[in-house]
């Protein structure tokens, strides 16, 4: 039977090889790299010292997000990067901060029954050229990393300053 209607298997195996070879070559090609940056609890028992963030993660990445993705940030890594370079003479630089905006994604990982069970979040980034792409997106995790570590900084810092008030 097969051999009888062998046309019937060899013309739509044809079309559908030529078909997806032009879509191959049409589409533009789009690589997106992840990283994942776990968030570890402070080391000391909660019976010792309180800990000075009480914040849930969610929140927390909130705020450093919208320190991370500000224009000024986003400005200094398409210009250490170069990236955009065929729009930006098309386009201002505040519509290219905002394509940029749009290839970076933020997400907390983890089961969203609460949120004490969310100790992780990854970072994303789209882009044109894959070296690129991932070097993006090593740099958006460092100055997440950064930015995390200023604000626990400061908040240990008041709780610092406070005690010594107290003590004193």
């Amino acid at each position: 039977l097969a051999l009888r209607r062998k046309w019937y298997i060899v013309i739509p195996l044809i079309l559908s090889i030529v078909g997806s070879f032009g879509v191959y070559k049409y589409l533009p090609k789009i690589y997106k790299a992840t990283t994942l940056i776990l968030v570890q609890p402070q080391r000391v028992p909660e019976s010792y010292i309180r800990p000075t963030v009480t914040e849930p993660i969610a929140a927390r990445l909130n705020t450093i997000t919208q320190e991370i993705l500000s224009r000024t940030r986003l400005e200094k890594v398409i210009q250490e990067f170069n990236l955009y370079s065929d729009l930006l003479s098309k386009k201002p630089l505040e519509e290219i901060v905002e394509v940029m905006r749009k290839a970076v994604e933020v997400k907390v990982q983890g089961s969203s029954r609460s949120d004490r069970d969310q100790n992780a979040f990854s970072i994303s980034f789209e882009g044109k050229e894959p070296r690129t792409v991932m070097m993006v997106t090593n740099k958006l995790a460092s100055l997440f990393i950064e930015e995390n570590l200023k604000v626990r900084e400061l908040q240990a810092e008041g709780t610092s300053e406070f005690l010594t008030k107290e003590l004193q």
